[in-house]
């Protein structure tokens, strides 16, 4: 009887904190529903002074959806996602918060049903402009600079303020055409409106978003000058390697114009190359003092997107499928470039050295082990003892593809590099293979007008184009340099090769 009663006891004990539980999720449910969304209304904090210096406002659909939120962080950067969606509309807020105060904004709004545009506001309480610059295209990409403001853009601008720094980028819409290929649609684009009160400079973007397209923009928010324009080659670097014309930069990476042979493809098109060529060409101008924080920016933002994007079997894919590859060697979609993956390797091991970061490490770590098992896997003997790699390669049955001069070097160089940084000798001795492979084919590489065959195939017949202008003259030139440091000198095979190309690029035509 004693066991009884205590079991109703319990029993009524836990039916009573079960209701209570009931009580309280149903007054938590009331509460929510009461409060509503809250507005989409950021403001930012660059000093880190408890007083914003930016607001970032969204007005539209969103303003009755609660976002899902995410944050990622690095050691040099900050990411945090806001994803709001609804009826099959879908607005993405991301933003990377610098180290050195610096706030990268990546904003995309895409619909799937009928249009509903999206009213983006980016105010900056600075109450002067003392300049603004727009990027000109022409023969060389460079600056049109004005000392007043306008009240409407038709590009993206860059503002100089008396205390902030800022760029406003353009909304630009875009149809989505899979694998990362995105075709532009410069007729729908809409025009920056500008207006100014006693506070600040307030940019006004139409975020239009059709039945399968979509309207993005970036922007760069700072209190230090995004560009020195008083340094002639940092203004020049940053129209080289601005993202307005014949680029794109996007939260998950650089996209380049199309190519013709690429499918998806269609004219106006972009899709998203991993070799992050940009960012190792603004390793150059990291000193903020000097060129500004735009290249340590947008070097941070692209080293952090190759992390996000790289395969867990290490390497970093190519998704449209070439249409040449596919009918020589059967090498379809996501597919391995080597020599793409080398370029973003390296520039991943220089921005390591400069900006160490442990999540770089591992990304370099894993990449490292997937290019020994590829050269194990892959390589092909030439020679006593020399190894030619692959260009590309695809899913299984594949065939294999030819070796292009300037992969193999670009490859070798990189292997000497991670041996004379961190004395790996692996790297070391599958380098001197890849140049064991270059000494026995010397001569196959020039051509009757001593310009170099482009690529051998498989059975070391010279693919018929010829090589690029400068580019793997130059890695045999920068080889060089290596070896001086590895080995104690140059190499006269590598020498030779070097100067048919000069005899070659100096003979009148």
């Amino acid at each position: 009887m004693k066991n009884i009663k205590n079991t109703i006891i319990c029993f009524l004990c836990c039916l009573f904190i079960f209701s209570g539980l009931i009580h309280n999720e149903a007054a938590a449910a009331a509460a929510t529903a009461a409060t509503g969304p809250a507005p989409v209304l950021h403001t930012v904090d660059i000093n880190n002074d408890g007083l914003p210096e930016y607001q970032i406002e969204a007005k539209g659909w969103v303003e009755s959806v609660r976002p899902v939120v995410k944050t990622t962080k690095y050691e040099h950067a900050t990411y945090t996602y806001y994803q709001y969606k609804k009826d099959g509309r879908n607005f993405d807020l991301t933003f990377v918060k610098l180290k050195n105060g610096s706030l990268l904004y990546f904003v995309r709004h895409a619909n799937s049903g009928k249009a509903e545009p999206v009213q983006l506001r980016v105010t900056a309480l600075d109450p002067v402009i003392e300049q603004t610059a727009s990027l000109v295209a022409g023969n060389e990409k460079s600056w049109k600079k004005f000392m007043d403001a306008s009240d409407s853009y038709a590009s993206s601008i860059y503002v100089d303020g008396s205390k902030l720094f800022y760029r406003i980028g353009k909304a630009e819409a875009y149809k989505p055409l899979g694998n990362t290929v995105y075709k532009e649609i410069p007729q729908a684009n809409t025009a920056t409106k500008h207006t100014q009160n006693d506070s600040g400079h307030a940019f006004l973007l139409t975020m239009n978003a059709g039945a399968g397209t979509e309207s993005v923009t970036w922007g760069m928010l700072s209190d230090q000058p995004l560009i020195r324009w008083e340094n002639q080659q940092a203004e020049t670097k940053a129209a080289q390697l601005e993202f307005e014309i014949d680029k794109k930069l996007r939260e998950d990476g650089v996209y380049y114009a199309n190519e013709s042979t690429y499918r998806p493809y269609e004219p106006g098109s972009f899709y998203r190359n991993p070799a992050n060529i940009d960012g190792l060409r603004s390793l150059a101008f990291l000193s903020e003092a000097e060129n500004g924080v735009w290249f340590k920016n947008i070097a941070s933002h692209l080293a952090y997107t190759a992390v996000q994007t790289q395969t867990n079997s290490g390497y970093w894919e190519t998704y449209p499928r070439s249409e040449w590859l596919h009918q020589s060697y059967g090498i379809g979609y996501r597919y391995m470039d080597n020599r793409r993956n080398i370029d973003n390797a390296t520039f991943l091991l220089h921005y390591y050295w400069v900006m160490p970061d442990p999540v770089i490490k591992k990304a370099l770590d894993k990449w490292d082990a997937y290019l020994m098992d590829y050269a194990a896997r892959y390589g092909m003997k030439v020679g006593t003892d020399g190894l030619f790699v692959p260009d590309y390669v695809g899913a299984e049955g594949s065939k294999p593809s030819h070796t292009s001069l300037n992969h193999l070097v670009a490859t070798m160089n990189y292997l000497y590099e991670v041996y004379l940084y961190n004395g790996d000798e692996s790297k070391k001795l599958l380098g001197n293979r890849l140049l064991a492979g270059i000494q026995a084919t010397r001569a196959q590489w020039i051509m009757p007008d001593q310009n170099l065959y482009y690529a051998m195939y498989p059975d070391l017949t010279p693919h018929p184009y010829s090589d690029y202008a400068y580019l793997t003259r130059d890695d045999l030139v920068f080889s060089q340099y290596l070896l001086l440091r590895v080995n104690g000198h140059e190499d006269p095979d590598l020498q030779a090769l070097i100067n048919s190309k000069n005899a070659w690029l100096e003979t009148p035509r």
